[in-house]
């Protein structure tokens, strides 16, 4: 998806990666030597035992794990850390510097857009004598940064020093959609770091999280810009995330671009290609429209504004919003100047082209038939590979039908996964990675509409229509009901659904 919000996008190859490490089952004690400066009696290690949900066979889940993380304590009693830190925790501990037992503790807030949460401890007064740490600005370039945490899950404390040598807009590998301004840095940034605090003149400029796995000595902070907008979110009581404009742009950088735009010669900006159903620019903004300013920001024609010394894409001025702040563009409209007002909202048929966690997968499994919303996550069971990998008409529904059939947003696809071999069965010409168009005659907008078109059909037979090449699928009804528990006890799967 192009430039999608301009703020999530795809990306075909993901460069950077997260840098939790994962432990293996020896416990691993912290040191007992107690830290005498008041910054790493600030930092705590975290050990997150984590178990995800199995999207292949969604009635099982994977095996638990262990992972250790950094993170630092900041104000009101929290410890803030990454989302990737904490995800799909089965149990959370923190280890205090300078005390040898472990603390559980809870998440609080987590963001999994922007890779930030924050965790309590379950003892209301363990960092009672702990001082905060103090957010400072954004670090300029070629200033010096040093990075605190738990590399490779070790005991002690680590800290390393580095030059800032870039700021940009960047992919958040952890939901593998967003992009927000990072920080890079060459300050060693290692599996374990992730979530310690970047710190500059005593101040925290930023949160470790993700290192380039082709580049060497290269690795990215969070910085409190992002920082400040996770925690005025949450301030309310409720995460609501980052709104987005609704809309996908393409660069005027092409002179010929600009002209059949109706740029003038002192004009510049970024083209409207698509405004998404229900989004927040629907009905306001066009395809072909030009936005020339955004928040009194000009707009360059390769989509950047200006930031002080530095250019920056034009997403970091929509990320300062907040959900329902007003975005005021000014856009060119054949041949018109007009001034715009958008309304900023989230987009939540978006989250299904992101990775999903702290949740277990959804799934309808009748007569040996495995039916699932269709999502990344699904995608993913393709195998490492599998923005390349998986079968065309997959990659063609994940990747391009909204843009040939925008109202597609709006339903959630139906997949039918796989087939638990039976009887009943076994006879299907098609069983596998098939979106389901209609079944027993009724369009399928969502999984529970699989349900319904099972249960209430009263004919002789259910019949299954696929998208693409006019496939289908026929199961006797009676047959079916007769052999649906025997499969779900032949394969060990406890209920039918999860919704």
């Amino acid at each position: 998806m192009a430039e999608a919000h301009n703020r999530r996008r795809f990306a075909p190859h993901a460069t950077c990666a997260l840098v939790a490490a994962i432990v293996g089952s020896a416990w691993l004690a912290p040191g007992s030597a107690a830290a005498t400066h008041p910054t790493e009696r600030a930092i705590v290690r975290i050990q997150n035992h984590a178990q995800r949900g199995d999207w292949y066979a969604p009635w099982s889940a994977s095996a638990p794990r262990q992972s250790v993380g950094s993170g630092f304590v900041v104000e009101g009693g929290l410890v803030m850390t990454n989302a990737h830190v904490v995800s799909d925790t089965r149990m959370l501990l923190i280890h205090v510097n300078g005390d040898p037992r472990p603390h559980e503790a809870r998440v609080r807030w987590v963001g999994h857009d922007c890779d930030l949460a924050l965790i309590e401890p379950l003892e209301p007064d363990l960092l009672d004598g702990v001082t905060p740490l103090r957010f400072g600005g954004m670090p300029k370039l070629g200033s010096s940064v040093e990075t605190y945490g738990y590399p490779s899950g070790g005991q002690r404390i680590s800290s390393t020093r580095g030059i800032v040598s870039r700021i940009e807009m960047n992919l958040f590998s952890h939901s593998g959609l967003d992009y927000h301004l990072t920080v890079q840095t060459d300050a060693a940034i290692n599996p374990g770091n992730s979530g310690g605090p970047v710190l500059q003149g005593g101040r925290v400029v930023g949160v470790a999280f993700q290192a380039a796995t082709a580049l060497e000595n290269v690795g990215f902070f969070i910085p409190t810009e992002v920082v400040r907008h996770f925690l005025e979110d949450v301030e309310d009581g409720h995460h609501a995330g980052y709104p987005a404009l609704g809309v996908t742009t393409s660069n005027l950088e092409n002179p010929a671009a600009r002209r059949r735009a109706g740029l003038a010669a002192d004009e510049s900006g970024v083209r409207v290609d698509f405004v998404f159903p229900d989004g927040a620019s629907e009905g306001l903004l066009q395809p072909g429209d030009v936005i020339l300013e955004l928040d009194g920001h000009d707009i360059a024609n390769d989509g950047t504004i200006r930031e002080g010394d530095i250019r920056l894409h034009f997403g970091v001025l929509l990320d300062r919003h907040q959900v329902g702040d007003v975005a005021h563009t000014r856009v060119l409209r054949a041949g018109e100047h007009l001034d715009v007002r958008v309304r900023m909202t989230t987009y939540p048929p978006l989250a299904r082209y992101a990775n999903t966690f702290d949740t277990l997968p959804r799934y309808y499994v009748y007569a040996g038939l495995v039916f699932v919303p269709f999502d990344r996550e699904i995608m993913k069971t393709n195998g490492k590979n599998w923005m390349s990998k998986a079968d065309k008409h997959l990659l063609y529904e994940f990747f391009h039908r909204f843009m040939d059939e925008p109202e597609s947003m709006q339903r959630e696809p139906v997949l039918l996964l796989r087939r638990l071999d039976h009887p009943a069965n076994a006879n299907m010409a098609w069983h596998r990675n098939l979106i389901v168009d209609k079944v027993n005659g009724q369009t399928i907008d969502r999984l529970e509409d699989v349900i319904e078109a099972i249960e209430t059909n009263q004919q002789t037979h259910h019949e299954f229509e696929f998208e693409y090449f006019g496939r289908f699928g026929v199961l006797e009804r009676d047959a079916a009901e007769r052999g649906h528990a025997e499969v779900l006890e032949r394969y060990a799967v406890p209920e039918d659904r999860r919704l």
